[in-house]
């Protein structure tokens, strides 16, 4: 329940923080509860199994649907290794004059993957470094990624699907969005008109029409895929 108000909330600021980076590159913790000392339950406190709480208290199976865990996020291997399946072989690389380098590689220490020898357990909390480093790699990794779908035949895609990538028609959209929530999110959406698509479905809107005609596509398909990136589901669990 935790994560998901959380990932609730945090999604809202990443639709808006898209469409602004979008626009942007087109003008260039609660922890689980212990288990009772008294596993018969004291005054208030909760049954054993089989056994009825003190006063106040309450059933043990109950009280165990209640529980829930603090949320967690994958950790840099796993990002390293399920970005590119995600975007067909696209990782986060930058050139600094001696070739490509992996950004993941180059900042793991900051992200906190261990290095074991000061550090040997990865801190899995969602932190503001994590979602500052998605942004930065959603927005190099998106660019690549439209740039070279443009150019590619349908059944050679992996961003847009269907035959006319210029189109904006609502159908086509939404049903490229409901298939990209299995990409991104491994999430079945039976129906392209799923008001679960709705949020992005307007972020793709809103980014295509304030383009150029001839690039309203592009930068819809930009925004979209930011978002989808950098939402709390891409990388906590």
């Amino acid at each position: 329940m935790m994560r998901e108000a959380m990932g609730r909330t945090i999604r809202r600021l990443t639709l808006a923080l898209a469409l602004g980076g979008a626009l942007g590159l087109m003008a260039c913790d609660d922890e689980p509860l212990a288990p009772g000392a008294d596993a018969d339950g004291g005054a208030g406190g909760v049954g054993g199994e089989g056994g009825g709480g003190g006063e106040g208290g309450a059933g043990g199976g109950e009280a165990q649907q209640e529980l829930s865990r603090a949320a967690g996020r994958m950790t840099i291997e796993q990002l390293a290794r399920s970005i590119p399946v995600v975007t067909d072989g696209l990782n986060w690389t930058e050139d600094f004059g001696q070739g490509p380098v992996d950004m993941l590689q180059v900042l793991a220490p900051t992200l906190g993957a261990p290095d074991y020898l000061r550090v040997t357990e990865e801190n899995l909390e969602p932190t503001l470094i994590i979602a500052k480093f998605l942004q930065d790699a959603s927005q190099r990794i998106c660019l690549r990624w439209v740039a070279r779908d443009q150019s590619l035949a349908a059944a050679d895609r992996s961003l847009v699907t269907h035959a006319d990538w210029q189109s904006t028609d609502e159908a086509l959209v939404r049903e490229n969005l409901r298939r990209l929530q299995l990409r991104f999110y491994a999430r079945h959406v039976a129906a392209a008109d799923d008001p679960a698509l709705d949020p992005l479905y307007q972020l793709f809107v809103d980014a295509s029409t304030t383009a150029p005609a001839e690039r309203a596509a592009r930068d819809g398909w930009l925004a979209v895929c930011i978002a989808m990136m950098t939402d709390p589901e891409f990388v906590l669990y």
